[in-house]
């Protein structure tokens, strides 16, 4: 049987887990955790140790920060869409007062005493 989460599997949960809004973190960490249980339960029924079982399942789950930014597009992609929008937007208007402003920049003058 396996026990609960070791702690090389526990840092995975929290790496994977950290890029994620607050209320989202810990369902997707459970629900991480409960499929690399799983993976190690598999891995244990093939005839390996408990240790072999976690480490075989953390492989299986492959790397971490991929997985990590993967998950961050699907739960920020909406507002990190609308915030490169904006920043795009707000370029783009930049620019243009610039180039309508005329061809040379304004020299500031330092006062005289």
């Amino acid at each position: 049987m396996v026990r609960p989460c070791p702690p090389a599997a526990q840092r995975y949960l929290r790496r994977l887990t950290l890029l994620l809004p607050p209320q989202v973190r810990r369902r997707v960490a459970a629900e991480v955790e409960a499929h690399l249980c799983g993976l190690a339960h598999d891995a244990q029924v093939r005839g390996l140790t408990e240790v072999q079982a976690w480490a075989c399942a953390l492989q299986q789950a492959g790397p971490v920060w991929p997985a990590a930014l993967r998950l961050a597009g699907v739960y920020l992609g909406r507002p990190l869409r609308v915030a490169l929008l904006a920043g795009a937007a707000l370029g783009g208007a930049a620019y243009a007062v610039q180039v309508q402003g005329g061809g040379m920049p304004a020299q500031v003058v330092g006062e005289r005493p």
